[in-house]
């Protein structure tokens, strides 16, 4: 049976073996989808048995960069962020590509419309270095805050041109997140603040305005509704959850590993029953 497999640290709740697998079965393909947990900083040491064992991967935290450096070849989307979330292997060996940026504007676009002129992105990780890259790449003004400052001022620069938007880390304080929201019409939340290991934090403090008129889109996808997306239901903005994203991202891995394109509803529908079947 052919097979791909998703790497990560941790892996083990992941939904999208249910997402690829129903892909796969609406497809008529005889293939499965495995998870894989890969210590960081041990990425290195399994990729020749992953090629071995596999005909493509999905990539997640903490081995999105390590990735990229591993790839025998990028696209150019993966260049230029320097992070990857799609491997496929063939005979020239594995191609890295990042579906996180074209995800993101994909399901941004189908909950919220169109784009908006500025948005925030509170992290400095692999799948914010995506996003950011990908709005910019639309036009859209950047403002990048974080908690790790080297991370943040190394993504201002490797993306600060990339055009015709602009990417610009403001820094690490409440009161630069804060600054930040002034006529943003995005929130993008991409760190772990909200997900099952954070459940009671929030990448927003509540001393923080959060108007009505800006879409707020958490990247986390257990929960669906973060303590994030429930503060900003109730003050009356139109919300996009991290699942979303992951259905959308993960219906382009599908299309590059098999050359056919993701059943995207038959995916929708998988990770709705993934999602409530999981406690």
């Amino acid at each position: 049976m052919v097979a791909v497999a998703l790497i990560g640290d941790p892996v083990a709740h992941s939904i999208s073996p249910a997402i690829h697998r129903a892909a796969f079965e609406a497809a008529g393909l005889d293939w499965n989808y495995q998870l894989v947990r890969v210590p960081d900083g041990e990425l290195g040491q399994a990729w020749p048995g992953l090629a071995g064992r596999f005909v493509g991967l999905n990539v997640t935290t903490p081995h999105k960069r390590t990735a990229a450096l591993l790839a025998d070849q990028l696209s150019p989307t993966a260049r230029l962020c320097a992070s990857v979330n799609t491997i496929t292997f063939g005979p020239r060996g594995g191609f890295g590509d990042s579906t996180d940026g074209a995800g993101f504007l994909a399901a941004l676009r189908r909950r919220a419309g169109a784009l908006p002129g500025v948005a925030v992105m509170v992290g400095t990780g692999g799948a914010a270095r995506a996003v950011a890259a990908a709005l910019a790449g639309e036009g859209v003004e950047v403002r990048v805050v974080g908690r790790n400052r080297q991370a943040g001022a190394q993504l201002g620069r490797e993306l600060g041109a990339v055009g015709p938007g602009t990417v610009a880390f403001l820094g690490t304080e409440v009161a630069a997140l804060e600054s930040s929201l002034a006529g943003a019409g995005l929130l993008v939340n991409a760190t772990p603040l909200g997900g099952l290991d954070a459940l009671g934090l929030s990448p927003l403090p509540e001393g923080v305005g959060l108007d009505p008129s800006v879409v707020v889109f958490d990247l986390i996808y257990r929960p669906r509704r973060t303590r994030l997306l429930c503060r900003a239901v109730a003050q009356g903005c139109v919300v996009v959850e991290g699942v979303d994203m992951l259905v959308e991202q993960g219906a382009l891995s599908f299309e590059a590993w098999t050359g056919i394109n993701g059943p995207i509803e038959v995916m929708r529908q998988a990770a709705a029953l993934a999602l409530e079947s999981q406690p």
